[in-house]
């Protein structure tokens, strides 16, 4: 889907009013596209067709929604003979699954299209108040969903979640879907009939501006101003301290700090940007750890899901979905030196980095006790001739980021990373995750 949606502000918390990011309603001008579905006869005629108009690019894929936009279509009945009904119905269903019978329905919206005790004005060669159709008949619909949700918490009291992004993937145990359903009502001994599909829901996450200085970088495409220039565009993150030995005969001591631009709040298809700061007393350990391959900053992300209590939906429960947390790592920070080191520091070096995003990573969301959420992992440095003190797998720190589906206001942030800094180990990672339980 297209990523360039207008300004809105998002919480992935319960009514929170604090958010990295702003909130709209209003969707971009795109060419629709239209979606047609069918139930056919027994001699392959269509009788019931659902026409779904969405901004899907081809009407190969399912239709596409974001926040926002209108499910809009059009229902047409083709009978040759008359058949009793007793009503033509419409509902949009969003529904979080873990198995073929566990099932939560969060939001449900319908349209009745149809009923034969008041039957509404239709395209039709034959209608009756009896409860009889024939000839052709088309309804129009139209269907907003709400930007959030209700459950309730195990003390019984509402909590309000935005509505989740389509959620599916093969390793999940959870999976978030929505559809279209279209009902053919009939008398109480015969069969119903149904037609629907599956459609794809993206909310609308954008972060808050950045600073002004690194808008005027994007702008005149200039290398972005690091913390010490432009302290209230970065986040930096307490100093660690990295201890280990240089060539197996001698301690060194080293202190790492990493910034994060601000918000904390980063589009997919863009990148995070970063910086590293590396101090220490020894120059050759300043040397290797200051290498663009030594610092290992990642971008991991956290499937959390948990056992649903009863009170938390009402009468309904979900057993399959027991508590699991999956950490995966998605991609790795690349590094470059910064252009212009100061001569007056000699202990001290600088790196400029970027944490490439996917433009098909899932956005971050949370619904009930599911929560998909990413993070900055730090860990020690894999520097030529450095061994740290306790292995180089264990993350150091952790910064919790969100991940959002469209572009600050302003200027599109713009890739810095030079040509050739591509980082061996992140590659392919943002297709293929590596998983850790």
């Amino acid at each position: 889907m297209d990523t360039e949606l207008p300004q809105y502000t998002r919480s992935l918390t319960p009514r929170s009013n604090s958010s990295p990011g702003s909130r709209s309603t209003q969707v971009p001008n795109r060419t629709p596209t239209e979606h047609y579905y069918h139930l056919t006869s027994s001699k392959s005629r269509p009788w019931l067709t659902l026409k779904v108009i969405s901004k899907a690019p081809t009407s190969t894929y399912l239709p596409a929604f974001y926040q926002g936009e209108a499910m809009q279509g059009t229902v047409t009945l083709t009978l040759d003979k008359e058949e009793p009904i007793k009503s033509v119905s419409v509902q949009v269903l969003g529904q979080m699954t873990s198995s073929a019978t566990d099932v939560l329905t969060f939001v449900q919206l319908s349209e009745l299209l149809w009923t034969h005790t008041a039957a509404p004005e239709s395209t039709s060669s034959r209608s009756s108040t009896t409860g009889k159709l024939s000839g052709e008949h088309s309804w129009p619909f139209s269907l907003l969903l709400p930007d959030q949700c209700q459950l309730k918490s195990p003390n019984g009291t509402p909590q309000f979640y935005p509505l989740p992004a389509s959620f599916s993937e093969r390793m999940a145990r959870v999976h978030i879907q929505y559809q279209i359903v279209v009902t053919i009502h009939r008398s109480r001994f015969r069969v119903d009939s149904t037609l629907g599909t599956v459609v794809g829901y993206c909310p609308v996450v954008r972060p808050v501006a950045p600073s002004p200085a690194r808008q005027i970088s994007y702008l005149e495409n200039t290398p972005l101003i690091g913390p010490d220039g432009d302290p209230d565009g970065w986040n930096c993150l307490e100093p660690l301290r990295i201890l280990g030995s240089v060539f197996s005969t001698r301690t060194v001591e080293a202190t790492c700090r990493l910034a994060l631009a601000k918000p904390l709040c980063y589009t997919r298809g863009s990148a995070i940007p970063c910086v590293m700061t590396i101090e220490t007393t020894d120059p050759q350990a300043l040397d290797l750890l200051s290498a663009p391959r030594a610092p290992v900053v990642r971008l991991l992300r956290r499937m959390s899901t948990q056992e649903v209590d009863p009170a938390s939906i009402g009468s309904k429960k979900l057993p399959g979905i027991e508590y699991e947390s999956t950490i995966q790592e998605v991609t790795t920070a690349v590094w470059w030196p910064e252009q212009a080191s100061d001569p007056r520091s000699p202990r001290r070096r600088v790196l400029h980095g970027e944490i490439h995003l996917s433009p098909t990573l899932k956005p971050s969301c949370r619904l009930g006790k599911f929560e998909l959420s990413y993070s900055v992992a730090v860990y020690a440095p894999r520097a030529v001739a450095f061994l740290p003190e306790g292995g180089s797998d264990a993350v150091l720190q952790r910064e919790p980021v969100v991940i959002g589906t469209v572009y600050a206001a302003g200027p599109r942030p713009r890739i810095h990373s030079p040509p050739g800094y591509d980082d061996a180990s992140s590659m392919g990672q943002t297709s293929e995750f590596r998983l850790f339980r």
